[in-house]
């Protein structure tokens, strides 16, 4: 039964279940086969099936190198490429975000699959291409092939293809948020997977009701018997893995219910199973939910108790959301008791775990956008890659009406993909904006993030592969240093260091050594003790780079130095660029809205670090002057020593 339940979970993930290859399935040359060596077959078969073990188990990178191990081994054999090999590629690039690859593998299995009779195998990976459809926002197209599917399947009776199609259907409903198509295709999920006594697929089904009538429609009575349906099947499959996760949900709305007693009853018997299974998550979760449930009955000391359990299991597993609502829960508790002091430490915690989710929100965006850039730069865009395949089939009308479209369609999609490339530049710059503003934080600053990436693009384009893996390998340390630095409120002087030392970097790398740098800190500065506010000196360095040393004739110099007097640290940024003055003057000529924003945050920063602490963290200016003349910038700042 563990092995049934270790497949089925591996299946779920796919979507469905893979057949093992065979000999005797579609190629790019069917007709060939009688005359290739069965033994040259068997390797090539067991390559495939290695590289499915290896997708499985998530080792996708050592699944890649099979799989092209396999094509090159079927090209040195002149051995037909079997659709396996590519439906199994397609799945791997899936896996591994890589969107243009899996759009052109999966499109080669359909290829080969279409003008045969196995219509099973052609559903399954049309199913695949859906999931890619859908990965790459093109909605429209992946729910008219999942409706060719339907029809495939209702008229050959294919086996354990509707309720794939259907979940399908639901999940890309629920993205557009119909929710009267996510139901609609929900019960047929549920329709089809009892017919068909899927009972994983059944499961699933009342889970995803019971998700609905909760979310949509606020009837916790309908939702806590849908729920039960899907635990009951659960349990009959002896899944210790969603069984819990569901018990969570029931006892939830029992609370919504108002019906303590029996929610506290559901929560406690997830403790059980969460100790016995040690899983903190569960623990977690049944111990904050039973608090809150005891804050509601008044029984405030118990309610503190469960409370302090539950952060300190979600600390153990780093769960930031799970930190955030019992703290939230913890600051009304201390509000309805009249103690304003541990009100407002909650209120404090609460909004530091909730600003470390919007991190974590921004970490997934930008991996996301850097995975369509990369997957853009390297097919020429998708948009691009799609057209040139949706369009394959008028290769056949002449290669001479080709040529003659080719160069007005070329020039169309290069300035339709530069304006999709702005669009998307631009939507990443306002979301590093909104997190920005929320926590005021100051993050790398995005026209730094935008300008760096075009760098990258342009070593690219010039095919200087040293330069940009350079440029790569700095700029990930960069943003990976600044989104652990971003967690914490204070940090230590070295991690800061660190991270402008990377920043420093890549501004020489981009300005082509228009400026040299130095940093000196003073011997009696312990870095690794002394701390500073996360992100502090980086907004005046990036000022004194961007206003006062680009703009300057000849090469430019900032110098950061850091000495420590009595109890505070001086940190001076001087730069012998043009000057506040002349850069003003630069700035209005070009209807720059830009007024230092970084520098502004963190003067707001400094002010709410002052309220709170009573520091005495202060920012100085002073116009260098030569001959009268503007000869740079300094700024000082000062701030007390914090360990």
């Amino acid at each position: 039964m563990v092995i049934f339940v270790f497949i089925t979970l591996l299946s779920i993930r796919a979507g469905f279940i893979l057949p093992d290859a065979s000999p005797h399935e579609p190629s790019v040359d069917s007709h060939q086969k009688s005359n290739i060596a069965i033994s040259d077959t068997v390797v090539l078969n067991r390559k495939i099936n290695e590289a499915r073990m290896l997708m499985k188990d998530n080792k996708l990178l050592q699944a890649t190198a099979i799989i092209k191990n396999a094509m090159k081994f079927a090209t040195e054999k002149k051995i037909a490429v079997p659709y396996s090999l590519f439906r199994v590629y397609a799945e791997t690039a899936l896996g591994m975000g890589d969107l243009g690859q899996a759009y052109e593998q999966s499109g080669k299995a359909m290829a080969l699959l279409k003008p045969t009779l196995f219509y099973q195998q052609y559903a399954e990976v049309a199913i695949l291409r859906s999931k890619i459809f859908t990965q790459i926002g093109k909605f429209t197209p992946a729910l008219e092939l999942l409706r060719q599917i339907i029809g495939l399947a209702t008229e050959k009776h294919l086996k354990q293809i509707l309720p794939v199609v259907y979940r399908e259907m639901a999940n890309i409903y629920y993205i557009l948020e119909d929710k009267e198509n996510e139901k609609k295709y929900t019960d047929l999920m549920l329709k089809s997977s009892i017919v068909e006594q899927n009972k994983e697929f059944t499961a699933r089904a009342w889970y995803r009701l019971g998700e609905i009538s909760n979310r949509i429609d606020s009837n916790f009575s309908q939702s806590n018997r849908q729920y039960m349906e899907a635990l009951k099947i659960r349990q009959s499959m002896y899944d210790s893995v969603i069984t819990p996760l569901i018990m969570i949900r029931i006892g939830w709305n029992h609370y919504l219910l108002k019906e303590y007693d029996t929610s506290l009853a559901w929560f406690r018997k997830c403790i059980t199973i969460g100790q016995v299974k040690r899983d903190y998550t569960i623990l977690a979760n049944s111990y904050g939910n039973i608090g809150t449930i005891q804050r509601d009955l008044k029984d405030y000391k118990s309610a503190l108790e469960n409370y302090g359990r539950s952060t300190t299991y979600s600390l153990n597993t780093k769960d930031w959301y799970n930190l955030s609502w019992v703290y939230k829960d913890m600051n009304d508790l201390y509000r309805s008791l009249g103690d304003y002091k541990n009100a407002y430490l909650s209120y404090v915690l609460f909004k530091q775990y909730s600003d470390s989710l919007k991190v974590q929100t921004y970490n997934t965006g930008l991996a996301d956008a850097r995975t369509r850039y990369q997957t853009e730069a390297k097919d020429k865009g998708m948009e691009l890659l799609a057209l040139k395949l949706d369009k394959q089939k008028y290769f056949t009308y002449g290669f001479a009406l080709l040529i003659a479209l080719a160069g007005v369609i070329g020039i169309l999609l290069f300035r339709q993909s530069r304006l999709t490339n702005r669009r998307k530049l631009s939507e990443m710059n306002r979301k590093i904006a909104e997190i920005t503003q929320a926590n005021l934080r100051q993050q790398m600053n995005p026209h730094f993030i935008f300008n760096t990436l075009n760098s990258i693009q342009y070593y690219m384009y010039q095919h200087d592969k040293i330069a940009t893996n350079n440029y790569l390998t700095k700029f990930s340390s960069l943003m990976r240093k600044i989104l652990e630095n971003s967690q914490h409120t204070s940090i230590p002087i070295k991690d800061e260091l660190d991270a402008l030392q990377l920043y420093l970097e890549l501004e020489t790398l981009r300005f082509k050594d228009k400026f040299s740098y130095s940093i000196h800190i003073d011997d009696e500065i312990d870095t690794l003790i002394y701390k500073i506010p996360t992100m502090l000196i980086h907004p005046y360095a990036e000022n004194a780079i961007c206003h006062g040393l680009i703009n300057k004739e000849g090469n430019g110099k900032l110098i950061i130095d850091m000495k420590l007097h009595r109890d505070f640290i001086v940190c001076t940024i001087e730069d012998n660029g043009i000057g506040r003055e002349a850069a003003m003057v630069i700035r209005k000529a070009k209807n720059s809205n830009h007024n230092s924003l970084g520098t502004l945050i963190t003067e707001s920063r400094l002010n709410l670090a002052n309220a709170l602490y009573g520091s005495g963290m202060k920012v100085s200016y002073t116009d260098l002057k030569e001959d009268d003349k503007a000869a740079g910038t300094r700024v000082e700042l000062q701030i007390p020593v914090m360990t």
